[in-house]
């Protein structure tokens, strides 16, 4: 847990109170207090799941985020099983704890109407508000809302409906599956067609009724009857009657008191903090077999264009080679699966580290909250070629206990096992998780650098508003508005009490020239 700052249990001030919040930090968290701070939820690290792996003979787990955020306890309006009947041993020796968001597949039969009837640009080109009112018409036509239920009875619909011929629109709601499947535990469903098909017939006059409607208003829709006028509309996250409530004023409060520090981003990353904590996706990784390589042609590479996003192969030339695996354009690309050639040059994501001294000690002045054991540069864009930049990916795909994937583009390199043209490269993917993992500090540093840049901006931009001619003529007291808003946040968000150097701050922000730090005495540690 985080340690409090500024708290004085003894404050007399009347004009408001405390309260002392503590976070847990999931990535922190033995299985025993994953339990007790997360008692709701489930994961990996519950006891139920622990003794299915256990008693299945499992090798492997294979638990997905719904499963995670659902009670252990949680039965299926499907099947009727509880989860610990629900795990299922795969017949690869994983065990299987999923759940599915099951809806009705008129939602998005609604879309796909929408858009042949209407065009492609029927939100452009209709009058305002045509996107809610098709998501009104969308809401009205569907039988059933979004219900979460096993896997099993998730593929039972989907089963059902090919065995008796119903619409592929269609879909059965969970207390129509419960009448056709046969449910045993840590078992595959089996289906009764008869039972299903009789789900289906009682059903289809009611799912024909609705398709009719559905083209009926979509009609009406394209013809201009229907419309929803959105003047002075309100965001869907501030209704009036949500504004001054608990939601928002806890979280104003949690903004307020962790702005500037590594804290504020913590609890925007609690749930994949959570999640990366609880689901797993075990992978049995078969050897590759070895297989002749498909050289391209000297024509086949001319006449070579990626199918999305081609724009940099076009401009790429061809004397270019990867930096991560040392490639060029015509080794990169490779026949796939469905004998077409693929490949491409894409951006990844990179840090360089900060030596700037001058701008380290004003970041760490204006933040001192951060970690600040690393400083690194706004990140950059590496063009890389498709395989290397699917190594994160991929890498987050397997090991789903990273809460985010990152690897220099050095840990890239060492984590290519193997290196041949014109096929799929083969990735350690120990080696790369545990790289991964090791760069843990890059998580604050990058909100840090993010945190800085958001502040430089800020001033720059209202002072080269104020600055502006026309501006000041509009309003002459703009300059020194500007400078007393912009004065006030370095004094009170950042801590700042020389106002000499709240004016440093601002001039090094305009100019670019962190010099100024040179003049400043050493900062004392209770102040700040």
């Amino acid at each position: 847990m985080d340690d409090m700052v500024d708290f004085d249990p003894d404050d007399d001030d009347h004009r408001h109170w405390s309260e002392v919040l503590v976070f847990p930090h999931p990535a922190r968290l033995d299985d025993i207090a994953m339990d007790y701070y997360f008692r709701s939820y489930d994961g990996k690290w519950s006891e139920q799941t622990k003794r299915a792996m256990k008693e299945l003979g499992a090798k492997g787990l294979e638990l997905n985020s719904n499963w995670a955020l659902e009670s252990q306890i949680w039965s299926c309006r499907g099947c009727g099983r509880h989860k610990r009947e629900i795990f299922r041993k795969s017949s690869n020796g994983i065990l299987l704890a999923k759940l599915e968001l099951h809806h009705d597949h008129l939602w998005d039969e609604s879309l796909r109407r929408a858009e042949k009837l209407l065009g492609p640009d029927w939100r452009e080109n209709l009058m305002d508000g045509a996107t809610i009112v098709l998501d009104t018409i969308r809401a009205l036509v569907v039988r059933f809302d979004e219900a979460l239920v096993c896997s099993e009875c998730n593929a039972a619909d989907g089963k059902a409906k090919t065995a008796v011929g119903a619409d592929m629109p269609f879909s059965f709601a969970a207390t129509e599956i419960a009448t056709f499947v046969k449910a045993t535990p840590h078992q595959d469903h089996e289906i009764d067609v008869g039972a299903a098909k009789s789900a289906w017939e009682a059903e289809r006059p009611n799912f024909e009724r609705r398709l009719a409607l559905l083209d009926m208003l979509l009609g009406d829709l394209a013809a201009g009857y229907l419309q929803r006028r959105t003047e002075g509309r309100l965001r869907i996250d501030r209704r009036m009657f949500q504004r001054v409530g608990q939601s928002e004023v806890l979280y104003d409060a949690f903004s307020r008191s962790a702005k500037g520090t590594a804290n504020a981003g913590l609890l925007q990353s609690m749930r994949s903090d959570f999640l990366a904590r609880s689901v797993q996706k075990d992978i049995v990784r078969k050897e590759r077999q070895k297989t002749a390589v498909r050289y391209p042609t000297d024509e086949e590479y001319q006449n070579y264009v990626p199918e999305k996003v081609a724009g940099k192969w076009m401009e790429t030339g061809d004397d270019w080679a990867c930096p991560c695996c040392g490639r060029g354009k015509r080794s990169l690309i490779r026949m796939s699966s469905k004998k077409k050639w693929t490949g491409n040059i894409r951006a990844v994501v990179q840090y360089d580290m900060l030596l700037d001294r001058e701008e380290i000690a004003l970041r760490e002045r204006l933040f001192p909250r951060f970690p600040n054991d690393l400083h690194l540069q706004p990140m950059n864009w590496l063009d890389v070629c498709s395989d290397c930049a699917d190594i994160g990916p991929r890498l987050g795909q397997s090991r789903r206990d990273l809460a985010e994937t990152y690897l220099t583009i050095e840990q890239m390199k060492a984590s290519l096992a193997e290196v041949v043209d014109n096929i799929a490269h083969e990735i350690d993917f120990d080696l790369a998780g545990e790289m991964s993992g090791s760069n843990w500090r890059y998580r604050h540093a990058k909100e840090a650098v993010s945190a800085f840049g958001a502040l430089r901006n800020s001033f720059r931009t209202q002072m080269e508003h104020a600055a502006d001619p026309e501006y000041l003529r509009k309003n002459p007291y703009l300059r020194q508005d500007t400078f007393l808003r912009l004065d006030s946040i370095l004094e009170w968000d950042h801590l700042i009490e020389d106002p000499q150097q709240r004016k440093d701050v601002m001039t090094m922000f305009k100019d670019g020239d962190y010099g100024l730090m040179l003049t400043w005495p050493e900062p004392h540690g209770e102040t700040f």
